[in-house]
């Protein structure tokens, strides 16, 4: 009776180191948006590749937002950023997609004005294999 049970608690114990283990096939990505003061939106893809949509309001003194998932090797990323403020000489501004802490794919300039009030930036790439 008592080893069924310690078998059982060493049980438990391998599923809670390996499911709190980082898997070897998924790197963490963080998707960062700096520089901004009004509001804007986003929109990216999750852990599970659904794209997301979220309307982003910087409080007073926070110019950064950033979202970590763990994502699959391989897997695509995207990061689409719209907002109204003029960056033009701004050094603080910056969309980026960094992997396992080191920035994968950055853009410091807006691709697209649409019009004169609204600005646009794509990020998009794929998790290294390595």
């Amino acid at each position: 009776m008592k080893i069924k049970n310690i078998l059982f608690i060493l049980a438990i114990i391998s599923l809670a180191i390996v499911s709190c283990s980082k898997s070897e096939d998924t790197k963490m990505v963080r998707y960062m948006v700096t520089g901004l003061s009004d509001p804007y939106q986003v929109v990216f893809f999750d852990s599970d590749g659904m794209s997301i949509s979220e309307t982003i309001t910087p409080g007073s003194f926070d110019f950064e937002w950033n979202k970590p998932y763990e994502i699959k090797k391989g897997e695509p990323v995207y990061l689409f950023v719209k907002f109204k403020e003029k960056i033009d000489n701004s050094p603080k501004f910056s969309v980026g997609i960094i992997v396992d802490e080191k920035y994968q794919y950055q853009r410091r300039g807006y691709d697209k004005n649409i019009g004169d009030t609204i600005f646009e930036v794509k990020v998009a790439g794929v998790v290294p294999i390595d």
